[in-house]
């Protein structure tokens, strides 16, 4: 607790950031029990043109669809273009976020980080091979590449969340390499290794637990990059079906001079949510790394 409130205090920015993660997870989790309405129901309203006795089509029913209904107490965010709380799709919206953030992060920071442990502990050619190939991976632009994974089957959530993962796997590799360059180093793995403790030992007792600061600032920030990611392939239409602030965005793009809400709803949560894991991810690492900390 001590230690928390040492960052609260320090890191205040960092302190900010937290505070709007822990907002978007509570959004995320409580979401669907807190929504006022249906991800996909439509609203209707009161038609203000019906009429019985016209023969005008939009004047015999006595309701409509709320179309691009502005704010109001009922619908603070307004309607979409489909008549559907636009709230409500906000929240559902970052649940999505969230899975595809949180869970391509964290397969991408396993990989990555075994990866990078068995090359830069290993070292010489196993190194030089796996390093190479890293190397050629990421020479190719990575929406290239994140266009043919979630073009490999058909579209899904898991599908989204493997492709972010993998994309992800090969920076993380290379950002924990350098670490692990300077642990292999280190007078206690020295030790270890002359009282004959095996290579994986060494890895797993030695080298792993001193990983956990970089690990946890790659997260962080990796998530950020995730979310964002994913709406940008939702805006192009090729994530998962349902709820997405990127799909809210592209949507909103037909009304944006008339109709503004959906598209600053939409990207104003994108926005939010990205800088506040990246500012939270500088406080973490302004925090874990020693030389930041010996520093201040």
């Amino acid at each position: 607790m001590r230690a928390f409130a040492r960052f609260l205090r320090r890191e205040r920015l960092g302190a900010v950031g937290l505070v709007i993660v822990l907002l978007v997870i509570v959004a995320a989790v409580a979401g669907p029990g807190i929504a006022p309405y249906g991800k996909d129901e439509v609203i209707s309203i009161p038609n203000p043109n019906y009429d019985p006795d016209s023969f005008e089509g939009d004047a015999l029913s006595e309701t409509t669809v709320a179309i691009l209904a502005p704010p109001s107490w009922g619908h603070p965010f307004g309607t979409d273009d489909l008549g559907r709380d636009l709230l409500t799709r906000m929240l559902y919206g970052a649940r999505t976020a969230l899975i595809v953030g949180v869970g391509a992060a964290l397969l991408a920071a396993v990989a990555g980080t075994t990866i990078a442990i068995v090359s830069g502990y290993l070292g010489g050619l196993v190194d030089l091979l796996i390093q190479r190939v890293v190397d050629a991976v990421i020479a190719i632009p990575g929406l290239i590449i994140l266009l043919l994974l979630v073009q490999a089957g058909e579209r899904s959530l898991t599908l989204t969340v493997l492709a972010l993962a993998t994309l992800g796997t090969f920076g993380t590799s290379r950002v924990i390499r350098s670490a692990v360059l300077g642990i292999r180093s280190s007078v206690f793995v020295e030790a270890a290794r002359t009282l004959g403790a095996s290579p994986p030992r060494i890895m797993v007792r030695h080298v792993v637990p001193n990983l956990v600061g970089p690990i946890i600032v790659v997260f962080s920030i990796s998530i950020g990059v995730n979310i964002l990611a994913e709406a940008g392939l939702a805006f192009l239409n090729l994530s998962a079906p349902g709820p997405s602030w990127g799909a809210i965005v592209s949507q909103g793009r037909a009304f944006i001079e008339t109709k503004p809400m959906m598209s600053l709803v939409g990207g104003g949560a994108i926005t939010l949510t990205v800088l506040a894991f990246n500012v939270l991810g500088d406080a973490l690492r302004d925090t874990l790394d020693p030389r930041q900390r010996g520093a201040l």
